[in-house]
C-alpha cells in the first residue's frame, strides 16, 4: 500500500495574499471584531490556535473581495478553473447547495419547465421553489438486483424531452452519494440536441480529473454548468464550494448577480483559502495523490471480498439499471446477507470499533476513502468489517424494507414555491394522507427526500418514512422530526 506524500513548502495566492495583509496592518478598527484574535474567546483560541483568528480578515482589512474580486480572488479562480476545464469558476462559501440554487435561478423563472432527476440533494428542490419553476421529474430507474432507485433511464430522458418542448434546462446528479454514476455523456448530447443547458450535481465528484480510473468528469462530457464540494475529497474546509461553468448557454452576469445576491456578504476568507490551498495542492501533486487513494481503495476491496455475510460493490453493477459506472474509492458494503440493515451495522460500528460511515441506509454502507487515509486507516476498517461478520449474531434480524419506497413518483398539486407560501397546518402524519405536503420529507443522508412540498402525500410515503425512521435513519425537513406530524397546505 501507497505511503502519504509530502506536501510542498510554497504559498498559495491566497496564502500569500493574506500573508501582505496581515503585515499591512498595525492595528483593527473594524470587522471582524475579535480584531486578529485579540478579541477572540480564549477558549476558541487554545481550541483552534491564534492563526485561525490572524486569517480570518475582511474586505475591510484589504483582503480581495469575493463579490467584487479585482486581484488575488480572481488570478485563484482562474486556476482552479484551468484545473477543473472550466471558462469560469467561482468560489462558494455556502456550499454546493447555494451553487445548485444560483444554477438554477439561472436559467429558468417563473413557470418556466425544468427537467430534473428526481434523486436529486434537497437544494435543487430549493433552487426549484426560490426559482418558481415548474418541476418536470425523471424518475430514477428501479434496480431489482441491487433493491433500490438509482440514477435515470436515457429512454425516459428521451421521451421527456421530446414530450415537453418547453423545458428550458436540466439538471442531474452525479456521481450519487454512492459514487454511482449516469451516462452523462450520452444525457449531454440528448440535452444539447434540444439546445437546453445541463447543470450537474458533481459535490462527490471533484477528484474526478486527477486519475483515468475514475469517471469521466461532467466538463470533460459537456455539461455547462457544475457544481463541486472539494471539501468532500480534496481537503479543502466544510461548506467551501465550487461552481464551474463551460461554454455560453447560461448567461454569466446573470449567473454572477444570483450568486453575489444569494451567498453571504461577508464571505469568509478561511474558506476561500482553503478553497485556493486545495487547488494549488492539486495542480502539483493531485495526480500522485489520488494513485495512492486509489491504492488504497483497491486493497481494501480486495480484503472486504473475502469477508463471509458482506458484498462490496464492483464492476457487475456497472450496466445495470440506473447505473453506468462507479467511483472506486467509494466503498459500498452490503450487508443484507448478516441479516441486518446498514443503519443498526453503522451503529455497531459506531459503537464497537468508533468507525463512522459516510451514511447507512436499509441495506447498505458506504465508506469513502480519500487523500486523508493510510495503510493504518484501511487496514482498520477492514478489520472492522471482518469483526461485524464475526458478530452477526448480535443483530435483530429485520425485514428488508428499501421495496417500501414509493413505487411512483408522488402527484404533483402544487408548485414547490406555491405550497411553500401557502398557509399550513400540522396533522398527525395518518391523518395528513391525501393532503397536499407543506414541506420536504427528507431521509438524510443522502438528502433525496420522500416528498416535496406540493406534492400528495400518499400512503406508500408515509409508510416509507415510518419504517425509515424505525429502523434508525434521520429525517430532515419537517417541522417534526419525528415524523408523528406533517405539514399541510392549509384548505381555504
Amino acid at each position: 500500500m501507497s505511503q502519504p506524500i509530502d506536501r510542498p513548502d510554497h504559498n498559495s495566492i491566497l496564502e500569500s495574499h493574506i500573508r501582505a495583509v496581515q503585515e499591512s496592518e498595525r492595528v483593527s478598527f473594524h470587522m471582524p471584531g475579535h480584531k486578529g484574535g485579540r478579541g477572540a474567546p480564549a477558549a476558541g483560541r487554545r481550541l483552534l490556535g491564534d492563526a485561525v483568528y490572524s486569517a480570518d480578515l475582511s474586505e475591510l482589512s484589504g483582503f480581495d473581495y469575493l463579490h467584487g474580486a479585482t486581484s488575488a480572488l480572481v488570478r485563484a479562480q482562474q486556476h482552479a478553473a484551468t484545473l477543473f476545464g472550466a471558462d469560469q469558476t467561482w468560489f462558494l462559501v455556502n456550499g454546493a447547495t447555494i451553487g445548485n440554487i444560483a444554477a438554477i435561478c439561472s436559467v429558468v423563472g417563473d413557470g418556466d419547465a425544468l427537467l430534473v432527476a428526481r434523486d436529486s440533494h434537497r437544494s435543487v428542490y430549493a433552487g426549484i421553489a426560490l426559482s418558481g419553476a415548474r418541476p418536470i421529474y425523471l424518475a430514477p430507474a428501479r434496480n431489482e438486483a441491487l433493491d433500490g432507485l438509482f440514477g435515470i433511464s436515457l429512454d425516459e430522458l428521451e421521451a421527456a424531452l421530446a414530450d415537453h418542448q418547453e423545458v428550458r434546462a436540466l439538471h442531474v446528479t452525479c456521481p450519487s452519494y454512492y459514487g454511482f454514476t449516469v451516462p452523462l455523456r450520452e444525457i449531454v448530447r440528448l440535452a444539447h440536441a434540444h439546445e437546453i443547458p445541463v447543470i450537474v450535481d458533481e459535490a462527490h465528484g471533484s477528484h474526478f480529473v486527477f486519475d483515468d480510473r475514475f469517471p469521466d468528469s461532467a466538463l470533460s462530457c459537456g455539461a455547462d454548468l457544475v457544481v463541486q464540494s472539494p471539501h468532500k475529497t480534496l481537503g479543502s474546509l466544510t461548506q467551501s464550494s465550487l461552481l464551474h461553468q463551460r461554454g455560453d448557454r447560461v448567461d454569466r452576469a446573470r449567473l454572477s448577480a444570483n450568486l453575489s445576491m444569494m451567498q453571504s456578504s461577508s464571505p469568509s476568507a478561511l474558506l476561500l483559502l482553503s478553497l485556493d490551498l486545495a487547488v494549488d495542492e492539486m495542480r502539483w501533486s493531485g495526480d500522485a495523490q489520488w494513485q495512492a487513494a486509489l491504492a488504497l481503495s483497491a486493497w481494501v476491496r480486495r480484503e472486504i471480498a473475502t469477508i463471509e455475510g458482506v458484498r462490496i460493490y464492483g464492476d457487475e453493477i456497472v450496466g445495470s439499471p440506473g447505473i453506468a459506472g462507479y467511483d472506486p474509492t467509494k466503498i459500498v458494503i452490503d450487508v443484507d446477507q448478516l441479516g441486518t440493515t446498514g443503519f443498526a451495522a453503522g451503529r455497531w460500528l459506531r459503537e464497537q470499533w468508533k468507525i463512522n460511515p459516510e451514511f447507512s441506509d436499509l441495506r447498505r454502507m458506504v465508506f469513502s476513502i480519500t487523500l486523508g487515509d493510510t495503510a493504518q486507516s484501511v487496514q482498520v476498517l477492514a478489520n472492522a468489517v471482518h469483526a461485524l461478520s464475526e458478530n452477526r449474531h448480535q443483530f435483530k434480524a429485520h425485514p428488508n424494507l428499501i421495496s417500501l419506497w414509493p413505487s411512483a413518483l408522488p402527484v404533483e398539486r402544487m408548485s414547490p414555491r406555491q405550497a411553500q407560501q401557502a398557509a399550513s397546518v400540522a396533522l398527525a402524519t395518518q391523518q395528513a394522507i391525501g393532503n397536499i405536503s407543506a414541506e420536504m420529507i427528507v431521509p438524510y443522508p443522502p438528502g433525496v427526500p420522500l416528498l416535496i412540498a406540493g406534492e400528495e402525500v400518499s400512503n406508500e410515503a408515509v409508510d416509507s418514512m415510518v419504517q425509515l425512521i424505525d429502523a434508525g435513519c434521520r429525517i430532515v425537513g419537517p417541522a417534526d422530526p419525528s415524523g408523528k406530524t406533517l405539514r399541510v397546505v392549509q384548505e381555504r
